[in-house]
């Protein structure tokens, strides 16, 4: 029996690819970093494994150490911070275990935000306007005086939104860029989409060639904070133009493996624009796999060079994240007039992300500690994606703007649009 550890069992998805790997006859193993986990104690692991951190300096080698003391057939990801371990030690991996992952400069050109924009640029695929702020030689410079403000500075490389700073003004550029650049690196300048499109996730698994063989898409029907965030309520649909063109997308990059998109529609155009490449399974996925699409043991068979099995993909399927949607029926001026209704708690293809039956003590100890970290006041400073300012002007100003525009149209990591608690450090 071959053996697959999960990396980064603390989320809720690490249940699901587990119970997926389970049922098609994997050894399952997951790795985590609290006993509080989902993944430390879904009862579809064969062996759990308390480890570091993916964030901490040291993980990279307490996971190669790790892997030469412990056999495993196949590494999966769950977050970006193991994909980006996984890419970047490929080779060194390679020798311990198996690794479906582009090469760092491949993984590079579709996960860094900007690299990813301008290959979209080069070859017409749809997206936001961007401007790349390394190429600016002078901040009077055309591209920055008749951007179309309000725009989004963003660091190339990020997660959760650090670092996004809504700017409404060349003026507010000039005073935010330095400290951005000097925290973060090199950033970008992109197009401010607003509020009012749909929000959609696309799936794509590519064979070993990068040739797209799977294609799965997922319709955000709600999502917490309420202008633009995590999903709360999702469905899968039926949209095979935008699959192709994310296909079309990798084969570009030369991406091998599985990769998940951000897209946001614009309201004026209806135009589905692509935002970013996240290199592993997304938190949402459980719709998909209910869908009939798996994913997790297709990464799995694919890693080991074993055909790919046969999946028939059927729309329809809707996942609720019931925190979310609580905290989403909380703050939305439309919780009684959303569709589907918020209080439709059941139904044929009504599924829910972090329940799934039979794993009770998974879902109990992973809800504990998931509340456990919410009331930690370092973790939420962490996921608050906390935006550097140079004055209590700037930082006064961005607020007021950005409650009058809302922040719709950043990706689905973006936490900081939730302005009514914002956390503004002052540089």
């Amino acid at each position: 029996m071959k053996k697959v550890l999960i990396l980064d069992g603390g989320a809720a998805h690490a249940m699901a690819i587990a119970e997926c790997l389970h049922k098609t006859g994997y050894w399952v193993a997951v790795m985590c970093d609290d006993k509080n986990e989902y993944g430390y104690h879904t009862k579809f692991a064969n062996e759990h494994y308390l480890g570091k951190d993916s964030h901490d300096s040291e993980y990279a080698e307490f996971m190669l150490t790790f892997l030469k003391e412990h056999h495993f057939d196949v590494l999966i990801p769950t977050s970006d911070k193991t994909a980006e371990f996984m890419s970047f030690h490929k080779e060194q991996l390679q020798r311990l275990t198996g690794v479906l992952m582009p090469e760092r400069n491949i993984f590079e050109k579709g996960y860094d935000k900007n690299q990813l924009m301008t290959v979209c640029k080069e070859k017409g695929f749809p997206h936001p306007l961007t401007v790349d702020m390394a190429k600016v030689k002078d901040f009077k410079s055309k591209d920055l005086k008749e951007f179309p403000y309000p725009g989004l500075l963003k660091p190339n490389l990020t997660s959760g939104g650090r670092g996004m700073t809504l700017v409404n003004s060349l003026d507010e550029l000039l005073e935010v860029y330095p400290t951005i650049h000097e925290q973060y690196g090199e950033c970008h300048l992109q197009q401010f989409i607003k509020a009012g499109g749909r929000q959609v996730k696309v799936q794509v698994m590519t064979d070993v060639d990068g040739e797209p063989k799977y294609t799965s898409v997922i319709w955000k029907q709600r999502y917490y904070p309420v202008n633009g965030g995590s999903s709360c309520c999702n469905i899968t649909i039926d949209d095979p133009k935008i699959a192709d063109i994310c296909g079309s997308v990798l084969k570009a990059i030369g991406w091998v493996g599985f990769a998940d998109f951000d897209l946001i529609e614009n309201p004026d155009t209806g135009e589905l624009l692509i935002m970013e490449i996240n290199p592993r399974i997304p938190a949402c996925i459980r719709s998909v796999f209910k869908s009939g699409i798996d994913y997790a043991t297709m990464i799995a068979d694919t890693t080991l060079g074993l055909p790919l099995r046969r999946y028939k993909y059927e729309s329809g399927k809707r996942l609720r994240h019931l925190g979310f949607e609580v905290l989403w029926f909380l703050k939305s001026p439309y919780r009684f007039k959303t569709k589907p209704s918020w209080f439709k708690f059941f139904g044929r293809n009504l599924y829910y992300q972090d329940w799934i039956s039979g794993d009770f003590m998974a879902f109990f100890w992973g809800t504990l500690g998931n509340v456990k970290k919410q009331m930690n006041p370092e973790f939420r400073k962490a996921k608050s994606g906390v935006t550097l300012c140079k004055s209590l002007e700037i930082e006064n100003r961005m607020k007021e703007n950005s409650q009058k525009i809302g922040l719709g149209g950043v990706n689905s990591n973006f936490t900081l649009i939730q302005f009514h608690n914002i956390n503004l450090k002052i540089a």
